[in-house]
């Protein structure tokens, strides 16, 4: 699988909280009681009521994004109040019950906003009552009151689930980012580590064989060119996860750059592995033999690979005196990291005569 992203994360919210379009209704619902203000003292005491319900509504809607606040809790209540007492001076402020209603659903936490809103319906519809006593029209006013509540507060849960998803979808595409240049680096160190040391065996073998036998040291000469070219191929199926290392094949090539090394090798005869369950060992098998040949100064080594218990197990010894682990370290910690997300396990350390790497997965 390829993974392509491309673009940054976006983390920043608006400048203006997402729930803000219910401050298009601020001046539609509360026109109804500003219109039916009279010309006298008492309707400029109305026009500061109207003004005050109007700062405390969009107060809360910009406080309460992305979750309700004291302050927006503070603000809906200076709204509520407002058009309680303007409903009990006249009856223009039936309108603005829908808009106490809306905000409700946005500026109050969720438990606290379904029990207010049914609540805001019955008074609105209480207040109404005193003017218009038709039983019909309280109830409808119930209905709209606690329908444009509910729905306020379904559609900011809605927004909020968004928002957290697409916070969640790119932060897993930076994570995917992250495991992708994990493996491409984790892939070229094997590739690459093995390629390299082999290069230098037979880079060696060739300088060593020129004067006293040149068409061996013209065979190794050829073996550096294909494992060269080779390795281009490679560092490009890596690039782009592709074909990846079979048990079969670097239990061949294990074989060939020990025995140019000038170590005697044991393995057995690749077997018809699912080339699945063998990645994580052939990768185990590349990082143990490009060890041995950088550090061990072994003479001999030995390959096993069994059936064992339920897992597919890979050995390599060898009676060098392996390393002290410190150029080895980033490796094999992620050649431990590679067989634990297959589900295996890693040891390493001084056999019976030697530098022993014990890697296994479970052969399902």
């Amino acid at each position: 699988m390829r993974l392509v992203y491309g673009g940054p994360v976006r983390t920043a919210d608006p400048v203006l909280p997402r729930n803000a379009a219910v401050l298009v209704w601020v001046p539609i619902l509360l026109l109804a009681p500003l219109l039916t203000v009279s010309v006298s003292p008492l309707g400029l005491g109305g026009v500061a009521l109207v003004a005050l319900a109007a700062s405390g509504t969009v107060a809360g809607v910009l406080t309460s994004w992305p979750h309700p606040t004291r302050f927006s809790v503070g603000a809906w209540s200076l709204t509520a109040a407002t058009v309680v007492a303007g409903s009990l001076l006249w009856d223009g402020w039936a309108p603005a019950w829908l808009l106490v209603a809306m905000v409700a659903g946005l500026a109050l936490p969720v438990v606290a906003a379904w029990l207010a809103i049914p609540l805001v319906a019955v008074v609105a519809a209480y207040l109404q009552y005193r003017y218009a006593p038709v039983m019909e029209q309280a109830l409808t006013r119930v209905f709209v009151v606690s329908l444009t509540g509910v729905t306020a507060a379904v559609l900011n849960r809605l927004l909020l689930t968004n928002r957290v998803l697409r916070r969640t979808r790119e932060q897993l595409a930076v994570a995917a980012v992250a495991q992708e240049r994990e493996r491409v680096a984790r892939d070229l160190h094997d590739l690459l580590g093995h390629t390299l040391s082999v290069i230098v065996v037979k880079a060696a073998a060739v300088r060593r064989l020129v004067p006293t036998d040149p068409g061996a040291a013209a065979g190794h000469a050829a073996d550096i060119e294909t494992i060269g070219r080779t390795a281009l191929t490679r560092v490009r199926e890596v690039v782009h996860d592709a074909a990846p290392p079979t048990l079969r094949a670097e239990l061949s090539a294990a074989m060939d750059a020990l025995r140019s090394a000038g170590i005697a090798v044991t393995a057995p005869e690749p077997g018809g592995y699912d080339v699945e369950l063998g990645e994580p060992l052939a990768w185990a098998l590349r990082e143990a033999v490009t060890n041995v040949l950088r550090h061990s100064g072994a003479a001999r080594c030995r390959i096993e690979v069994a059936r064992d218990g339920g897992v597919l197990r890979l050995v390599v010894a060898d009676d060098g005196v392996g390393s002290d682990g410190a150029s080895d370290e980033g490796g094999l910690a992620g050649l431990r990291r590679r067989l634990q997300a297959a589900g295996g396990g890693l040891d390493v350390g001084p056999g019976k005569a030697g530098f022993t790497l014990t890697a296994w997965v479970p052969d399902t």
